[in-house]
């Protein structure tokens, strides 16, 4: 499969912060200081019985010019809180829900919370887990997907049908083949984990705060 990422420069990967807006922040300043031009938040920034933190978060976010997608957390606070319900959250955090996509395209590559769909199983489709009934193979239709939701990190490595798992602790790196495809599951900031994915070398690095 050809490579064709449209975008240069270091890509920080973060999800999954669930409130945390501190190591949030720790993980922004971490990943730009490790020359990240881009920044994308793949999901559940909040958690869905907090929504109130979200006011938070969203500055954060804006602040720091980070893209980020859609989780499963922002979609359960999006459809309880809307019509009637919409003035129970902070002004303005309404409309950034609504605005949040499900999935960003970077050429061959693609981000999402857990699946590369656009509509709301991008959210919470169990893409990396051993179900019978899902062909990972047919589902997956780029290169790489970066993903959130599963806390821990992981890469699936597709070579066809065969799936290979491949354990990704903090501190490891990932050199990605061109004849293959790849599911690769960032961690969660709330456990203090991220990546940074570096388009020019095709290599994911996994990271933990700090560290």
């Amino acid at each position: 499969m050809p490579r064709e990422m449209d975008t240069a420069g270091p890509i920080g990967l973060i999800a999954d912060s669930h409130g945390r807006t501190d190591l949030m922040v720790r993980a922004i300043l971490m990943l730009r200081d490790m020359g990240a031009r881009e920044i994308i938040h793949l999901g559940d920034i909040c958690d869905s019985l907090a929504p109130l933190a979200l006011e938070d978060a969203v500055g954060v976010l804006r602040e720091h010019g980070v893209q980020a997608l859609r989780g499963n957390n922002e979609y359960a606070v999006w459809v309880n809180h809307r019509g009637e319900r919409a003035d129970l959250l902070p002004e303005g955090v309404l409309s950034y829900l609504e605005g949040l996509p499900y999935t960003i395209t970077r050429g061959d590559i693609r981000f999402a919370h857990s699946a590369p769909f656009d509509w709301p199983a991008a959210t919470s489709w169990p893409i990396t887990d051993n179900h019978p009934l899902i062909d990972l193979a047919g589902i997956i239709d780029c290169r790489i997907l970066f993903r959130g939701h599963s806390h821990t990190p992981s890469v699936v490595e597709l070579d066809g049908k065969a799936m290979n798992r491949i354990a990704a602790p903090a501190g490891s790196r990932m050199r990605f083949r061109g004849d293959r495809r790849y599911v690769v599951t960032v961690g969660a900031v709330e456990d203090e984990l991220l990546a940074l994915f570096l388009p020019e070398d095709d290599e994911v690095r996994f990271l933990r705060l700090d560290a």
